[in-house]
């Protein structure tokens, strides 16, 4: 393999591959019939997590950490990961929704770091409080995670022809 200049910028399959976690989740979730299988959360992460690793050879440190998280966080979820757990990363997502404002990166990630907390979240406090509603929150949070990934993935995969906001 050779050295090139060349850098691919793995933000857009990222962000891709967060939609192809969410809408099946949240189909699942609005019909109330569960959740996508464990080998599924299990080999989305660790593609998110090349990413991640992809993304810090290219010197993204927002990139780099955030799918980082987001692989761990789907990774662990397909491994069996608790609500606490859910409810941390949860948290974490926030404050990467902070870092997100903080450094101006497009309005469309900042609310991308909003829908994936809001995920973590509400499985999260489904857990430890219990009901039955929480398959709405959930569903909702993830189809408006998967319409912003799908949205920011194909604009920064069309190069400009469709606005990056």
């Amino acid at each position: 393999m050779s050295e090139t200049d060349y850098k691919i910028d793995p933000t857009a399959f990222g962000l891709f591959l967060v939609a192809v976690v969410s809408l099946p989740l949240a189909i699942m979730q609005l019909k109330d019939e569960g959740v996508p299988t464990t080998e599924f959360f299990e080999l989305l992460g660790i593609l998110i997590l090349v990413v991640s690793f992809i993304a810090y050879r290219n010197g993204s440190n927002f990139g780099f950490i955030v799918f980082g998280l987001v692989g761990a966080a789907v990774a662990l979820t397909g491994f069996g990961i608790g609500a606490w757990e859910n409810i941390t990363f949860g948290l974490v997502f926030l404050m990467a929704l902070i870092w997100s404002a903080i450094i101006k990166t497009p309005e469309t990630l900042t609310f991308i770091c909003l829908t994936t907390a809001l995920i973590f979240l509400t499985v999260g406090l489904s857990g430890v409080i219990g009901g039955d509603y929480w398959h709405w929150l959930i569903g909702i949070s993830a189809l408006a995670n998967f319409a912003l990934n799908m949205y920011l993935s194909f604009a920064l995969a069309l190069d400009g022809k469709i606005p990056i906001v």
